[in-house]
């Protein structure tokens, strides 16, 4: 057993060296994937390497997640889940730019401009002149926007449910543990890769 416990805490200097900001949660988690008694199989989808498989997994998801949302959000007068999305940051975030709150929801400029548009429109967001930069608009949302977003809540909830409901609590813990370092990962690329070319996105990206 001390032979064991020694084995562990050498593991875990070995990984914190390599990750200053390993969390235990990181350290259990990737300490159990790469440890696994009998390797899990993952078919080979015609051909399809497992990286290909999980953006595609992950993009079908994210498709039935949009669908119950949408059903969802028809309670309270909105269509889409990026509206929503964009609400719910803005609410967070106080009263940003707009490039900022676009940029906190890794959009692109035009579609972010667009759903500004639709929730200005609906009365669930105002728009303002920064005061520092004249060139500038700031948003905020209003009354209107916080009553909808709270009747929103019970609902999304559900939408929880419905998504994950099929997964234990350890399973989403691991899960959630997992997609909270692949995204702090991207987000840290973030601002050099949006308008890198693919080669130079790929080196950034594929160099730890």
């Amino acid at each position: 057993m001390k032979n064991k416990l020694v084995e562990l805490v050498n593991l875990w200097a070995k990984y914190e060296e390599e990750n200053a900001d390993l969390t235990i949660e990181d350290f259990c988690v990737k300490f159990l994937a790469e440890n696994v008694e009998k390797p899990i199989h993952i078919s080979d989808t015609q051909g399809i390497p497992v990286d290909g498989q999980l953006a595609g997994l992950i993009g079908r998801l994210n498709k039935y997640a949009s669908l119950y949302c949408k059903k969802a959000l028809e309670h309270v007068g909105m269509n889409n889940i990026d509206d929503w999305v964009y609400l719910i940051s803005l609410h967070d975030m106080g009263t940003p730019k707009k490039s900022e709150l676009i940029y906190e929801m890794v959009s692109e400029f035009p579609s972010g401009i667009d759903i500004i548009k639709r929730l200005v429109a609906s009365e669930l967001v105002v728009e303002f002149p920064d005061e520092q930069d004249k060139r500038s608009k700031r948003l905020k949302i209003t009354p209107k926007g916080i009553q909808v977003l709270y009747e929103s809540f019970p609902y999304m909830s559900k939408v929880g449910e419905m998504a994950f409901d099929t997964m234990n609590m350890s399973e989403k813990t691991m899960v959630l543990n997992i997609l909270k370092r692949l995204d702090n990962y991207h987000a840290g690329h973030y601002k050099n890769v949006r308008n890198a070319e693919f080669s130079e996105a790929y080196e950034l990206l594929t160099s730890h």
